[in-house]
């Protein structure tokens, strides 16, 4: 019996053939042959490729969208100088092929759970990500990231003064509980908007997000995020940033997506070699 199609189709036949599997054995290949540019090696990928449980039909295409991110691997016989410092889970530093393999990981990660969310959260039509919290919840605001280019989109009251500057929203909750509507604030780590309860993003309609196709970065990222390294400023040395080494999946269970395809998304991460962590934010 067939079943009819679904409007999640396409975000869950991405989940059932994640990209990561594929990349780690690109990865062993390109270490172990004769390549000196990922060309050479995706021209010599065959058209079918298994990979565990996972096929994939027409590697080279599907490895292309991150073609950029791959790059680093060219670098692998001649390495520069390190970008980041990375960390194992007792605090050590790693570095090498295992510090590059984790650093391309997170990037394509990054970038395909950014597509896999988009397809499955536009059709929820859900707002969970652009309103401040509701009556008898804990929290009096939600924040949001912003990357500075992205403040033009917003035109909403500002604060930025040495306060704010030198402390972040959760250190100092007393300056964000301020606002009474939406605002963006300059903290230490950054820009981000401010939802104080019962606020909206500016841009939610009752239809959906007016600037949809041209969203912040973070709005592209609900609710399924990759964790195969997560930034510590703490162990921050000089110029380098830190990363700590998780190598988890992390999905936010007050999403609607994500209860209703908890099944999907763990065995997504297991695929990935990665932990799948469910954790409620609101409540």
């Amino acid at each position: 019996m067939t079943t009819e199609p679904t409007p999640f189709d396409a975000g869950l036949t991405r989940l059932q053939q994640p990209i990561l599997p594929l990349v780690r054995l690109v990865f062993l290949l390109f270490l172990t042959g004769p390549f000196e540019h990922l060309e050479e090696l995706f021209a010599e990928l065959p058209e079918e490729i298994e990979v565990g449980p996972t096929v994939y039909r027409n590697p080279a295409a599907l490895l292309d969208p991150y073609l950029d991110l791959l790059r680093d691997l060219e670098t692998v016989r001649d390495p520069a100088p390190a970008k980041q410092i990375l960390l194992d889970k007792t605090g050590q530093p790693i570095d090498g092929l295992e510090a590059l393999e984790a650093w391309i990981g997170q990037q394509i990660l990054t970038r395909e759970l950014e597509t896999i969310n988009s397809l499955l959260c536009r059709p929820c039509g859900c707002a969970l990500c652009c309103v401040g919290p509701e009556d008898g919840m804990r929290q009096d605001f939600f924040e949001i990231p912003l990357q500075a280019s992205e403040l033009s989109q917003f035109a909403l009251p500002r604060i930025d003064t040495d306060t704010s500057r030198i402390t972040t929203a959760l250190d100092n909750p007393a300056l964000a509980c301020q606002a009474t509507e939406a605002t963006l604030y300059h903290w230490q780590t950054g820009w981000s908007l401010i939802l104080p309860r019962l606020s909206t993003c500016p841009h939610l309609t009752t239809l959906a997000c007016r600037i949809y196709p041209e969203r912040p970065e973070v709005c592209r990222r609900p609710q399924i995020f990759a964790y195969i390294l997560e930034r510590d400023r703490q162990e921050d040395l000089d110029t380098l940033p830190a990363y700590a080494v998780r190598n988890t999946v992390l999905a936010i269970w007050d999403c609607p997506y994500v209860q209703r395809f908890k099944a999907e998304i763990a065995a997504y991460a297991e695929l990935c070699g990665l932990e799948p962590v469910f954790k409620e934010n609101k409540g």
